[in-house]
Formats: structure tokens, C-alpha cells, sequence
């Protein structure tokens, strides 16, 4: 008497299908970290919509508040986490806004920033808007100007 083996494996196969499917299917999808709330609004710079850009929502730790960063672009002085980011989680954040001329990265490192400034907010636990006005500035003095000014002391 021989046993057939193959009948075997078959039925061992559809064991596992059976029983490893429901559990494949109760792993897939969405994230299971804490919920995010989506973030979108507007980036002004002395006034003047910022062109592009990125903002960088943190959970501000020495608040209490934790959680992975929320993230989104600048375009065209609006951003939206919902398009092109993640939400964040709500409540204290330090939020990191890097404003340049360009989206391209090439052309950002040859220019560099126009500017960067990081805001404290307290963000709802819900989808919200935020307009922020990164303040003007403050215009420092390049090394020629800087140069002249220590001759002038040294020459008093």
C-alpha cells in the first residue's frame, strides 16, 4: 500500500491558504500609527506668496506632543499635506518652513533659501488651515560692508 503524497501536499497547501489569507488581508492597509490630520494653507514672505518650497510639522517633545513629522510642499505660496505630504498628528508643533525661488533642488542649493523660519503652533486634532507670514529678514552686512566699518574704527 502506498500513500499518495501528492494529495497530501495539496490538501496541506489549501490549509495554509486558508488559513494564512485571512491574516495577509487583516495586515493590509492603512498605516496603523496614530491618526494624522491633514494640514493646508498659505506661506507669505514679507507679504509676498512664497513661490516653493517645503514645511516640516514636528511634534514639539518639550510640549508633551508625539508623533511622526508632518510634511508638504510649497507651491505657488500654498501647501496642503493632503496633496503632496503627510498630516501631522495635532497639538504643539514646531513647524519648519524653508522658502526658495525654485522646487527644483538643483537650483535651491546654488541659491540657497530665501529664507527659513520656524513657527510654534498648536495644531487641532482635525483637518485645519494655516496661513503663516515668515517675518522680513533682518538684512546682515556683507563682508566688504563689514570690512569698512572695522577701518573706520581703527582709523578713530
Amino acid at each position: 500500500m502506498f500513500r499518495n503524497d501528492s494529495s497530501l501536499s495539496g490538501l496541506r497547501f489549501l490549509l495554509c491558504v486558508a488559513f494564512c489569507t485571512p491574516m495577509g488581508i487583516a495586515g493590509c492597509g492603512k498605516d496603523q500609527g496614530p491618526q494624522r490630520y491633514h494640514v493646508s494653507g498659505t506661506i507669505h514672505l514679507d507679504g509676498t506668496p512664497v513661490p516653493a518650497g517645503s514645511v516640516v510639522f514636528s511634534p514639539d517633545t518639550q510640549k508633551g506632543n508625539s508623533g511622526p513629522q508632518g510634511t508638504a510642499r510649497i507651491v505657488d505660496g500654498h501647501f496642503d499635506t493632503a496633496k503632496q505630504g503627510r498630516g501631522t498628528v495635532g497639538g504643539p508643533h514646531l513647524v519648519h518652513v524653508i522658502a526658495t525661488n525654485s522646487d527644483r533642488p538643483e537650483d535651491a542649493e546654488i541659491a540657497g533659501p530665501l529664507a527659513e523660519h520656524t513657527f510654534e503652533v498648536d495644531l487641532p486634532q482635525e483637518t485645519s488651515i494655516q496661513n503663516l507670514e515668515i517675518p522680513k529678514p533682518k538684512r546682515t552686512p556683507n563682508a566688504s560692508e563689514t570690512s569698512r566699518r572695522t577701518q573706520r574704527k581703527t582709523a578713530d
